[in-house]
């Protein structure tokens, strides 16, 4: 637990010292809904007897249990807030850091808390959050120009390194070694990967900070607007149409896919924004590669959440699901690179051998299983806990005839072909796309029906 009794105490006193007070009461701390990859609270505070005395709402971030490779720590996540503030950005104002001695034994800060909704879904839906979404799609623009107007060298982003002299060469490389990390054959992701490689744009006039992940989701709005621009932990030197592509990709545009800007506005409305505060005419053809760039990353870090669960270093029924969207993502990949002269998939009978994804179904079931026994069945009385416990003993008969039935081990041909589509091999190769397009239509049917559906509907 983050703030067992004994943590609590040394945080307050932490905080009294460097709020220059002599005392602090903290009078709630609890858990923010969000936040995958870190862990974050609401601390409500009294400051008693000094000069800055009186209540303080701040944010605590600290390191989750476990992360994702491409993650910052807290402490460059803290010189980024900075950097951000001082070039004009909406960003909550960072107050304190502590390391792993700090009195919570992990890094975290404290930064202002920021009012609003941040949950994408709820953003894209209800339309009374954000003010005018015209106008708040050329607010996000200009901010994300004001990022972009950080550029290297920076001796306070000094831990970001040397920035790429080809973003797209970086960003290619980079997600196969990822991929080579995770041990699993994705043979979808090599075919996009490959056909990121022969796209590839010429490198871009300017590299600059991008945040890596501004979406909608990753800021906050009320009823007026823009509030804060959060969720720093994957920013980097690189090409700025990539942060435009992943705020402009399919993926994150939740249930309005029609509004590309972030399923809040038309693409005109974003670009707007940011051309007037940048001065400079936005790459649409550039915007448009990223985009497909941004579906692959955000596959490869879906495998990446969901290797969390079934490697065991953090069971969550949470990051097992989202380990199963790497399948929709996949699927929209294949619609997005489809060769020219593509076979017909309905004419491709076999399922690709050994494909299957992580967590499988029966790991699915064991982990609702252990929540369901747990967390949920625990606070319920009478009838409802008997009904619980029939659910849970239903569960398990699931898992172990799932498990039984995988008795077959990955097959190598699935590597195989996974290597040939890296090399170069199967390059243009409609037969091959139209196979991996079947496969991915057979695994998005069932991770996640809808999306076949939303899928098969814009194609």
């Amino acid at each position: 637990m983050l703030l067992d009794d004994t943590r609590r105490e040394a945080l307050a006193a932490w905080i009294a010292e460097r709020a220059g007070v002599k005392d602090c009461a903290i009078r709630e701390a609890r858990p923010l809904s969000g936040g995958a990859i870190q862990e974050n609270w609401l601390l409500a505070v009294e400051l008693l007897d000094g000069p800055g005395s009186g209540h303080a709402e701040f944010v605590l971030r600290a390191d989750a249990p476990s992360g994702v490779a491409v993650s910052h720590s807290r402490a460059e996540e803290f010189a980024l807030l900075q950097a951000a503030r001082a070039a004009g950005v909406t960003a909550p104002e960072p107050y304190w850091l502590a390391d792993a001695e700090g009195p919570l034994g992990r890094p975290f800060y404290l930064m202002a808390k920021a009012e609003g909704v941040g949950l994408g879904a709820k953003v894209v839906k209800d339309t009374s959050l954000g003010g005018d979404r015209a106008a708040l799609a050329e607010r996000l623009g200009r901010e994300l120009a004001r990022i972009h107007s950080i550029r290297p060298p920076r001796d306070d982003l000094a831990f970001l390194g040397s920035p790429p002299e080809d973003p797209a060469a970086a960003f290619v490389a980079s997600y196969r070694a990822h991929l080579d990390a995770l041990g699993q054959p994705r043979p979808a992701l090599e075919w996009a990967l490959r056909w990121l490689e022969r796209q590839a744009p010429q490198p871009p006039m300017q590299v600059t900070l991008v945040h890596n992940d501004f979406r909608t989701g990753n800021y906050l709005v009320d009823s007026q607007g823009l509030t804060a621009v959060l969720d720093w932990e994957f920013a980097g030197w690189g090409d700025p149409e990539s942060d435009l592509g992943w705020f402009c990709a399919a993926c994150w545009r939740f249930s309005r896919p029609e509004l590309e800007a972030g399923g809040i506005a038309a693409r005109t409305d974003f670009y707007r924004g940011y051309e007037a505060e940048s001065g400079r005419k936005i790459d649409d053809a550039r915007v448009r590669y990223w985009e497909v760039a941004a579906h692959l990353r955000w596959a490869v870090i879906a495998v990446q959440q969901g290797r969390r669960h079934w490697s065991g270093a953090e069971r969550s029924l949470e990051l097992a699901l989202t380990g199963r969207i790497a399948a929709e993502l996949e699927l929209a990949l294949l619609r997005m690179t489809a060769p020219e002269a593509s076979e017909d998939a309905s004419e491709i009978g076999d399922d690709l051998p050994g494909n299957q994804d992580r967590p499988t179904g029966a790991e699915l079931l064991a982990e609702a299983r252990r929540l369901l026994r747990e967390a949920i069945s625990p606070a319920l009385q009478g009838n409802a806990r008997f009904e619980a416990a029939m659910i849970g003993n239903a569960m398990g008969i699931a898992e172990r005839e799932l498990r039984a039935a995988a008795t077959a081990e990955e097959a190598p041909a699935l590597g195989d072909l996974a290597a040939r589509l890296r090399s170069g091999d199967a390059d243009g190769d409609g037969r091959v796309h139209a196979q991996l397009l079947a496969d991915a239509e057979r695994r998005t049917a069932i991770a996640n029906p809808a999306a076949l559906e939303r899928a098969s509907g814009a194609a």
